[in-house]
């Protein structure tokens, strides 16, 4: 062996002492508690981490940089910087994954409302927060629930306890592995859903093809949709209004749009094209009076005109709700929420008040704020909000009491029940609004879940909760 040949050593060789790293440290007058993971720490990833990496295909190692900063950070120590290494690569591939699925359909499923026009590239996916990219993700099906979980799970720990932020907490080598294997195998190694796949081919070719549709492709796509989830559908009628609407799109497209629009408008729930139909007045309160007609024009195409006019009122709580779901995922929220809710409460005095049209959007955004985000300042809740939050789910009826039980089920809220503080705001929440319940079947479910909230902590809702929640689980979707 030459004296310049490179000798592969075992994993545990690169672990070295920490005392020498941390004497050094002290000769600097720096600290030296809470900065590295301590040697027998490092000698769990050193140990096992081959074995892993051993089941990664060699293609997907071949320019994972990212694995090379998390070998070199986890042999230092520095395990929170190991995490946000494998989690930036998560956040690429979850991007990319959002731009094969089309970005124009993930950029409706992500932001709408009047922020919408923002966002029109694949750099644009830069500009949404993380947890906005994992929630529309999870919507478009790009990844399952239980992968939603780890990830959200994944994502406080590296907001609350990797290099992301100060902190004085510590992660453990077999936390560390945990994670890593999530984000390689659950997400970096995985490949999109075949119906994601599917969307993405359709607005493809409906792009490209500069000739009408025949009546062939026409029944080819009519086939297909039956195999699409309520998601998928919903989504691709957003993003064929968009498309009509569109100033830049020929004729020929806006005609083949035309051909496909009215059977997944026949597919879709009337929630959707409430929603859809509610943009013209948004239209002609921003005098874009081309839209206006081409949204009209749209409508009458699908047969869809019984749902366009909508009282003020539900597009301005629509657009309330979108914007507390907006501050309550971004930075500040315990400060920017209260304003929002205000807003809604003063259009709110009794159950009756609340257009159905958007009676789903409201309660989930007040009753995610109202449950908090898991950190414990404050059990993760807005002191502000608090009250405003209570005082709007005091006047819901059975109707809005069914929904936010079904909603404490959905894996945006049970991601957050990791954390004890959730659970205790859920079990306040129902305790307040318990007593306004009229049915006896809805009286038990909630009772059920009073009695033990742990049942919500699970993969899987629970089979006798959602039996007694069925005749209202429809009305959530």
């Amino acid at each position: 062996m030459s004296e310049n040949e490179i000798v592969v050593k075992g994993a545990n060789e690169l672990v070295v002492d920490s005392s020498k790293f941390e004497s050094f440290l002290k000769g600097l007058s720096l600290p030296t508690d809470n900065v590295i993971a301590n040697t027998e720490e490092r000698k769990i990833v050193g140990e096992n981490l081959p074995q892993f990496l051993e089941g990664v295909d060699s293609a997907d190692k071949a320019d994972a940089r990212y694995l090379s900063k998390f070998i070199g950070a986890t042999a230092i120590g520095l395990f929170d910087a190991a995490l946000n290494y494998v989690w930036n690569e998560v956040v690429i591939n979850l991007r990319k994954k959002a731009a094969m699925y089309g970005v124009n359909i993930f950029f409706d499923a992500a932001v709408g409302g009047k922020n919408r026009e923002l966002y029109s590239t694949e750099e644009d996916l830069s500009g949404l927060k993380d947890q906005v990219l994992l929630d529309a993700c999870r919507k478009l099906e790009l990844i399952s629930n239980v992968v939603y979980e780890k990830l959200a799970h994944i994502l406080t720990m590296r907001n609350q306890v990797a290099a992301s932020h100060p902190n004085v907490e510590s992660i453990g080598g077999y936390e560390l592995l945990g994670w890593l294997q999530t984000c390689v195998k659950d997400v970096i190694q995985d490949k999109p859903s075949e119906s994601a796949i599917q969307i993405q081919s359709i607005i493809q070719k409906l792009r490209a093809t500069d000739e009408p549709l025949d009546a062939a492709n026409l029944r080819h796509f009519e086939n297909g949709l039956k195999d699409l989830s309520t998601a998928h559908i919903h989504n691709l009628l957003i993003t064929l209004f968009g498309m009509f609407l569109d100033e830049s799109s020929s004729q020929v497209l806006r005609k083949n749009v035309s051909e496909l629009a009215k059977p997944i408008w026949d597919h879709s729930l009337d929630a959707v094209k409430v929603k859809l139909a509610s943009r013209i007045d948004s239209y002609r309160t921003n005098l874009q009076e081309d839209k206006v007609e081409r949204a009209k024009e749209f409508l009458t195409v699908v047969d869809g005109l019984n749902f366009e006019s909508l009282p003020s009122r539900t597009i301005v709580l629509d657009e309330l709700a979108r914007e507390l779901r907006e501050a309550h995922a971004g930075w500040d929220n315990f400060y920017n929420e209260p304003s929002i809710a205000r807003e809604i409460i003063a259009y709110i005095k009794t159950a009756s008040d609340i257009p159905a049209e958007v009676k789903a959007h409201l309660i989930w955004a007040i009753l995610k704020c109202r449950i908090g985000n898991g950190v414990s300042y404050n059990q993760g809740v807005s002191s502000a909000g608090k009250p405003l939050y209570d005082k709007f789910l005091n006047v819901l009826d059975d109707e809005g009491i069914a929904l936010c039980l079904i909603y404490l089920t959905r894996p945006e809220f049970t991601a957050l029940y990791k954390k004890n503080a959730s659970l205790t705001n859920v079990h306040a929440t129902l305790e307040n609004i318990r007593a306004n319940i009229i049915s006896d079947r809805l009286a038990e479910a909630a009772d059920m879940v009073i009695a033990d909230p742990d049942i919500l902590v699970k993969t899987n809702p629970d089979k006798n909760l959602m039996s007694l929640l069925d005749p209202w689980v429809k009305s959530s979707l």
